[in-house]
């Protein structure tokens, strides 16, 4: 099971800042997950939310620091725009296939997001987030038709059901946020591929 820094390791550290990478890194993390914005400048700005206009961490960055030491999970993040959501998606699946950054992928909720994403740099690996209970016939079509590499669901719901026939589908399944103990224990017994979470050293590796 892949232990993942939420935001870095935004439980010790402040989010989405090189510090918080720093954190994850010391705390043995095998990735971390960060948030990307398309700036109105044309930056693509770390942020969780819009970023304000004073913010400077650029996706460039935050791959340079990782490269070569920890995965990165960029979630494209869009508000309100699909048109801005592809855009986000074609830009930073791009940079991350100029960078050759093996062990860096795309995630989102915007679906259109994934789509660009696809179409600008076809070997950079793609992942679904969602909060709901997806029909899951429709939602493994969907996956296999757009050529996914994971589903990244809400710990709310994560069931055995969803990762056995996310496996059988040939998809990962990364569980987000778990910091109960507990809970990412029964996570790893139904096989869960990968755990972000606030406090990654709670996050068994192997």
């Amino acid at each position: 099971m892949r232990r993942i820094g939420h935001r870095g390791a935004s439980g010790h550290a402040p989010e989405n800042t090189i510090a918080s990478f720093e954190k994850a890194l010391a705390l043995g993390c095998d990735e971390v997950e960060t948030d990307v914005w398309l700036a109105a400048d044309g930056r693509l700005i770390i942020s969780h939310d819009p970023p304000a206009k004073d913010a400077s961490l650029t996706l460039g960055e935050v791959l340079e620091f990782c490269r070569g030491r920890m995965g990165v999970n960029v979630e494209l993040k869009s508000e309100a725009s699909e048109a801005r959501a592809r855009e986000t998606g074609a830009r930073v699946a791009a940079e991350l296939a100029r960078g050759a950054d093996g062990d860096a992928y795309v995630s989102s909720f915007w679906w259109p997001a994934l789509e660009a994403a696809r179409d600008a740099a076809p070997p950079v690996r793609r992942a679904f987030i969602f909060s709901d209970s997806p029909e899951r016939t429709a939602l493994l079509a969907g996956a296999k038709a757009l050529g996914l590499w994971a589903l990244h669901p809400n710990r709310a719901y994560v069931t055995p059901e969803l990762v056995r026939d996310a496996h059988a589908a040939g998809l990962r399944v990364n569980a987000w946020t778990v910091n109960d103990p507990r809970e990412i224990a029964t996570f790893a017994s139904w096989s869960v591929d990968g755990i972000m979470s606030d406090y990654p050293e709670r996050v068994p590796r192997g």
